[in-house]
């Protein structure tokens, strides 16, 4: 805390010197004891110390009657320019109404009538002094209270904005999580319902013994390799979420590939009597592709027209090339999707109103986009109601 100072204001040398000796002796080296003989000096010594940090003008005792500048004119300023600082009026020749006004307008401390006894001096001075310092003391422990509370509120501002962030990130992880598992969920029923459709096949033979052709078993030892591959390829993608999907592109002939696509169908085709015509050229540019996750896409797509329809439809695919783009469609006979439905199908966790024997979650047509997207090309859907449905997208051609 600066070191505080005392002025004493009087246009008379003597009592001044008086006064100052009183003073000294009052608070020993505690205060700076200045004077001033008219008000105009008192008000230039004010504004001398205002500019000092290491003093601050603690109490003004002035004389009542003085030339040019009075007494109570002289506090009034001073409160105005230093509001912290506490006035005291010294004089024999004050009225009732000059007291008032210095009240009022000056925030006057106490008045000291002259003359004044040592013993009333020392218990005023005193006590103004303790008071500024008590009053200064409790200024600092205010300001450094707030200063506390609004660092306080800063760090809570920003532990909240952390906590919000890291339970955006927690919930997208949880989100990502649920994905995952879904992925797994729903691209795996392709694969396990075939083999268990093929092993339900078996099981009503009336022998003992079975017989398996070399192809059914070459065909259910591919269908478990790509299972497992299915599994290896989710969670590379769950792993490197923040990078996309990872494709290893080759150039590749596109009717062969749907013909083998089909064919790791035809237990699920021959249990819901579905017919596929495959109407790809064979003369067609070949695409840019991962093989592995565009099979996904065909296969999402197939199953997709079988899972929202009743048995004996069938399905047509087609490929044409527009513009260095391969456009391929699939598309069913069967009972169409309505018009609010089409907008959103490809959207997280949307499944059509009309869908019949799902156990899905929605997500089949959500990673056909995206698998799509990563590609390049786009994916859509145009159907009506009764009109079947039209399964679009488009692959770039291989350069």
């Amino acid at each position: 805390m600066s070191k505080p100072v005392v002025i004493c204001v009087d246009d008379e040398l003597m009592v001044l010197e008086s006064l100052k000796i009183d003073l000294k002796r009052i608070l020993g080296e505690a205060c700076l004891i200045e004077t001033a003989e008219s008000g105009e000096e008192a008000l230039e010594l004010i504004e001398e110390y205002q500019q000092r940090e290491e003093y601050e003008v603690a109490l003004v005792v002035a004389d009542y009657i003085m030339p040019g500048l009075r007494g109570d004119r002289l506090l009034q300023q001073i409160h105005e320019r230093s509001p912290h600082t506490l006035n005291v009026m010294l004089s024999g020749q004050a009225d009732l109404e000059a007291v008032t006004s210095a009240l009022r307008e000056a925030s006057l401390y106490r008045y000291i009538a002259k003359p004044w006894t040592s013993n009333d001096l020392k218990q005023i001075i005193s006590e103004a002094i303790g008071r500024y310092l008590e009053d200064r003391q409790l200024e600092a422990q205010t300001k450094e209270i707030k200063t506390l509370n609004v660092t306080l509120e800063r760090e809570v501002r920003d532990r909240t904005r952390e906590l919000h962030q890291k339970m955006q990130e927690l919930e997208k992880l949880n989100q990502l999580k649920d994905e995952f598992l879904h992925a797994v969920t729903h691209d795996l029923r392709t694969p396990v319902t075939g083999t268990i459709l093929v092993f339900q096949r078996l099981q009503r033979q009336e022998t003992e013994t079975v017989t398996l052709s070399r192809s059914m078993v070459d065909r259910m030892i591919e269908s478990s390799e790509r299972q497992l591959k299915l599994l290896d390829s989710l969670l590379a993608i769950q792993l490197s979420d923040a990078e996309g999907l990872q494709l290893t592109l080759e150039p590749t002939l596109l009717r062969p590939f749907v013909d083998d696509a089909i064919q790791g169908l035809d237990p699920l085709l021959l249990e819901n009597r579905v017919s596929v015509n495959n109407l790809v050229p064979d003369d067609l540019q070949s695409v840019n592709i991962d093989t592995f996750q565009l099979r996904r896409v065909i296969e999402n797509l197939i199953c997709n027209a079988m899972k929202h329809n009743p048995p004996d439809i069938c399905i047509t695919i087609r490929a044409t090339v527009e513009d260095q783009m391969v456009r391929c469609s699939i598309e069913d006979d069967g009972v169409g999707i309505p018009a609010e439905d089409c907008e959103r199908m490809f959207q997280r966790y949307v499944q059509g109103s009309q869908s019949r024997r799902s156990l899905g979650v929605g997500l089949g047509l959500y990673l056909c986009r995206q698998i799509v997207k990563a590609h390049g090309g786009e994916i859509g859907v145009t159907s009506a109601l009764n009109q079947g449905a039209k399964f679009w997208f488009t692959l770039p051609v291989a350069q």
